[in-house]
């Protein structure tokens, strides 16, 4: 259910959402430096415009959200010690753009669309601003802010704080390609093109982080992941 977005930002700030985040490929995120707009997967594809695969692309289609763009209130790979399956570049945005949103109006999910089969209407999503305020918990992934009627594109050049990518340690032997230096090249050519300047920073894992292990243990989505060209 649509909720207001000015409340929608001082519940959360009050429960320590200063910042939200969203995840994706190089390659889609080279499309969102360039516009300077998160875009929804929808608008992709209508735009013929390439981007990744995600595996809950069909659902999205199903549920009515191919058009509605997705953030999350913490950064998943820091908190969950393990790569974020919806890409390796991080765009941290400041949460202000919440309640700035010229919808007006803003959803968040109880339950990652994902795990919405045979759940009413009132167990996907937050229903009032008073639901939020009792039950949304920081950090929980399954709720999500979802900007929806923006029009498939959400403009972050006033927002955007940091971007934060993946090192997998990974290397190309023919020709010597390193996955990180590649991938920090093209965020920053799609930056310069896009009118953006800000910080992209190479993430700094905890020792117990698995992200290294699962990049180099399947070197084929690693690379869907990493190079910013098809």
């Amino acid at each position: 259910m649509e909720l207001h977005a000015e409340s929608v930002y001082e519940i959360l700030k009050e429960k320590g959402v200063e910042t939200l985040h969203h995840a994706n490929s190089v390659i889609t995120s080279c499309q969102f430096l360039r516009s300077g707009s998160l875009i929804s997967r929808g608008t992709i594809q209508r735009n013929e415009m390439y981007q990744t695969p995600q595996k809950s692309d069909g659902l999205d289609i199903e549920y009515g959200i191919w058009f509605d763009i997705f953030t999350d209130s913490v950064d998943i790979h820091a908190r969950a010690s393990q790569v974020n399956y919806y890409g390796p570049v991080l765009f941290v945005l400041d949460s202000r753009i919440i309640k700035d949103t010229y919808t007006g109006k803003v959803w968040v999910t109880k339950l990652n669309p994902t795990k919405w089969g045979g759940h009413p209407y009132e167990k996907r999503w937050f229903t009032s601003e008073e639901d939020l305020e009792r039950k949304f918990v920081y950090g929980r992934f399954d709720q999500m802010i979802v900007f929806r009627h923006c029009g498939g594109e959400l403009s972050f050049k006033d927002y955007l704080e940091e971007i934060i990518l993946d090192d997998p340690q990974l290397e190309e032997s023919e020709p010597h390609i390193d996955y990180y230096s590649m991938a920090y090249g093209a965020l920053r050519l799609a930056m310069t093109e896009g009118g953006i300047d800000v910080e992209v920073r190479k993430r700094e894992c905890e020792k117990y982080c698995r992200c290294v292990k699962r990049y180099q243990s399947k070197p084929k989505w690693a690379t869907q992941m990493f190079f910013p060209g098809i």
